[in-house]
């Protein structure tokens, strides 16, 4: 039985048509992948085949007649090391071409060029094959491939082909681990007696027995209930791993070929991608707004692709394009695709993901736009992840935010996020969240901004309504990191808090004598009117003033201290506050209640439009607890 620690490489076939994948399989590993009752009664592979090879790796064989492609591209999307096959009595086909072409656009690392029939033809025929084949691979990932000849059939060459393809695996390294679960589903079934079971090639990560997973793009979630690897039953698999996984609680009718089986929490499905597309040289001009077929993964779906310019996409030509997509789709940044002509379909160019999740287009930040999606090319990952806090609408993101939009491992993104945290180029907002310190930066200005905008037309109030500077704000930045960003400004001394209003550290209200005479008028007239006091615009005009004078002078008082705001419109003296609530906390101590109307009473009989704001202020700063209608001592009543 295969440990879990051994690497497992999987092995695809790609080719024409009846140019022998499937007997070459079978040749190889004695296994027959035309598993379904089409398949063997045409004689052609339709769909997908699996095959052991050894104890360490799976072929996947793959169709090869043009109606197939879509089958094909989901069976190479995950492979190490392909044989390309084509039959000596035929030549390159036009499937031997567009498989070709695929197999460049998903960057294939490794590949064995397979020449097959050669007890059909003449040694010279099969010489001549071979060099219009090497002609056709060049400028290819199958450049520098070996050529082996064969015969399926009488097995003659299959020994040295085995070989060579042992040689090559053992010199193959290993994928690249992204580390976050991630595996395109290219089959679903449904066991007596086990229920949902799903295969496929884990791309990234690693799982075990009982670990929660999620399909996307439905977001359904389920747990692990068994492992198979190479038919054997295993208690975790990793990336390379071809698997087979039961899943608990899903229906066969609830996961598909090109789902994705993920780890749970952190991927989102995206209707919309953006990335670097290069056409193919013999594929014709595709106008903005073309509808095309998307393969990635195991997966295809129609959309529109446009450049991000607006442009023509010429042959040959590489751009960064926007491809809308008709349904959602689970992808990631630096997954590869594959683009086809919608009708007649044929492939016509592929790329690469660099945004799974993008802003919207908008004409006037085409430049903006290219400029993320070159910096999302960046192979540095601390560079990468400082660009993702950067252009994060919020402000802030965790480390589930950064691998879902890097792609990055959550090692590497908690190793990275540790350092620049260390260096200060990240800031800590929450348990989970950061910022990056330019971010903050740019907010502080925005907020000095606002605040000398607002001294300049106030210059006699004490400070801008933190409130109300909130609401000036981009609406898209999370409150969190706003209330962040002040709190740090005011620790830094940058600005000041007066009771709820902001203003910069060096602002100072220069009053004339003439405005300090009437703020000592207006104290001294609410001290006078006790707890009956006058409204702001009552008090403007028994003082024959403006009433934006009169606020703005209570305002000041307020942050003086010398005045207490209760309720929406009156205003208190401190000193009949402070006289309330002695008698009020008198009154609490020896009856142990009060309603609002032994309240008014208590202060000097006044009216209850003046003693319920007054009493409701009490609540507040708990000096009162409210119960319905009734009042109890609260913490602030034990001074």
């Amino acid at each position: 039985m295969p440990t879990s620690e051994q690497q497992h490489y999987i092995i695809g076939t790609a080719g024409h048509i009846d140019h022998g994948k499937t007997a070459l399989v079978q040749a190889l590993t004695g296994t027959n992948t035309d598993r379904l009752k089409e398949e063997q009664a045409r004689g052609l592979t339709i769909d997908i085949g699996f095959a052991h090879l050894g104890d360490h790796a799976t072929i996947i064989d793959v169709p090869g007649h043009e109606k197939f492609v879509k089958n094909m591209v989901a069976g190479v999307s995950t492979i190490d090391l392909v044989l390309f096959v084509v039959a000596a009595d035929d030549g390159i086909m036009p499937q031997t071409r567009e498989h070709l072409d695929i197999l460049n656009i998903l960057q294939v690392r490794k590949g064995i060029v397979v020449l097959t029939k050669i007890d059909t033809v003449e040694p010279d025929w099969i010489d001549l094959v071979q060099d219009d084949l090497k002609s056709l691979v060049v400028g290819t990932c199958l450049e520098n491939a070996p050529f082996f000849r064969v015969d399926s059939l009488s097995g003659k060459g299959i020994p040295e082909l085995k070989a060579e393809v042992e040689a090559t695996l053992q010199k193959l390294a290993p994928r690249h681990d992204r580390g976050v679960f991630w595996l395109p589903v290219d089959r679903s079934f449904s066991m007596k007696g086990f229920g949902t079971v799903v295969t496929g090639s884990i791309l990234s990560g690693t799982i075990q027995t009982g670990d929660e997973v999620e399909i996307l793009p439905a977001g359904r979630k389920s747990r692990i209930r068994g492992l198979q690897k190479h038919s054997a039953e295993v208690q975790s698999v990793r990336s390379g791993d071809r698997a087979a996984i039961n899943l608990h609680g899903i229906a066969k009718e609830e996961i598909y070929r090109g789902d994705v089986l993920a780890a749970a929490g952190i991927f989102k499905a995206s209707k919309k991608i953006q990335g670097k597309v290069r056409l193919l040289k013999n594929s014709s001009p595709l106008k903005s707004n073309a509808r095309i077929r998307l393969h990635t993964g195991t997966a295809e779906i129609m959309g529109r692709i446009r450049s991000i310019d607006g442009q023509k996409i010429e042959p040959g030509m590489t751009c960064f394009a926007q491809i809308d997509l008709e349904k959602e789709i689970a992808v990631r940044r630096l997954d590869l695709f594959v683009i086809r002509q919608y009708s007649p379909s044929f492939t016509i160019g592929g790329g690469i993901i660099l945004d799974a999740h993008p802003a919207p287009l908008k004409r006037k930040n085409l430049q903006e736009t290219i400029q993320q999606l070159q910096a999302l090319e960046n192979e540095d990952p601390g560079e990468l992840i400082q660009e993702q806090f950067l252009r994060d609408a919020s402000g802030v993101a965790t480390v589930q935010d950064i691998i879902a939009k890097t792609g990055l491992s959550e090692k590497i993104v908690t190793e990275h996020i540790g350092k620049l945290e260390k260096q200060g180029t990240l800031l800590r907002i929450s348990k989970k969240s950061l910022a990056h310190g330019m971010r903050y930066q740019q907010i502080g200005s925005q907020i000095e901004i606002q605040l000398q905008d607002f001294h300049s037309s106030h210059p006699m109030h004490v400070g801008f309504s933190k409130a109300e500077l909130l609401q000036k704000m981009d609406k898209k930045l999370a409150q969190p990191f706003l209330q962040f960003c002040l709190e740090k400004m005011i620790a830094e001394k940058k600005i000041r808090d007066n009771s709820g209003f902001l203003a910069l550290a060096d602002f100072q209200i220069a009053l004339s004598e003439q405005q300090e005479l009437l703020k000592l008028k207006i104290s001294e007239q609410l001290l006078h009117s006790r707890f009956a006091p006058p409204t702001p615009e009552e008090l403007a005009a028994q003082l024959r003033e403006k009433p934006q004078t009169v606020a703005s002078l209570l305002t000041l008082l307020i942050a003086e201290g010398t005045v207490i705001k209760a309720g929406n419109e009156y205003y208190f003296h401190r000193d009949m506050v402070t006289l309330a609530r002695k008698n009020l906390i008198l009154w609490l101590r020896e009856k142990g209640q009060i309603t609002i109307s032994e309240f008014k009473t208590l202060i000097d009989d006044t009216s209850r439009k003046y003693a319920l704001p007054l009493l409701n202020y009490f609540d507040t700063i708990e000096v009162t607890s409210r119960n319905g209608d009734i009042r109890y001592p609260g913490i602030g009543a034990e001074e």
